[in-house]
């Protein structure tokens, strides 16, 4: 089994927060400066997460996942955000077999093809206007 790898900036940094728990990143990256380490921002915070200072999630169980499985939960699909001016997303109808669902399926279908027959009318006549 192969040995863990470590950096020597990220031993570092652990040292400097061991030795100072409320180092700041500045103070740090001064210091591992002179010894001609470079360090960054996330690797302060990783520090920091190893050594019990701040709290951190274990992956998959941040913000974004509470929020998904809340959604979830409530009975609402998942799905990614629309972005603006679209319209929301039209809910299936699930099809039971009665005459019911067919009279209905029929009337949604005509009205979608009288409302694109309209829009592609009002499309013919600005081009019309356009090329005229």
């Amino acid at each position: 089994m192969a040995a863990k790898k470590s950096s020597e900036a990220m031993d570092f940094i652990v040292e400097c927060l061991k030795g100072n728990r409320a180092a700041s990143y500045a103070d740090i990256a001064e210091a591992a400066g002179k010894k001609r380490l470079k360090i960054y921002p996330i690797m302060y915070g990783r520090a920091q997460a190893l050594l019990g200072i701040v709290k951190s999630a274990k992956r998959g169980e941040g913000k974004a996942a509470k929020a998904k499985a809340g959604k979830a939960k409530a009975g609402k699909p998942v799905k990614g955000k629309r972005g603006p001016g679209r319209p929301r997303a039209a809910a299936f109808t699930t099809f039971d077999g009665t005459i019911e669902g067919i009279v209905a399926a029929v009337k949604s279908s005509e009205q979608a093809k009288a409302k694109y027959r309209a829009a592609l009318e009002r499309i013919q006549t600005i081009l019309a206007d356009v090329l005229a």
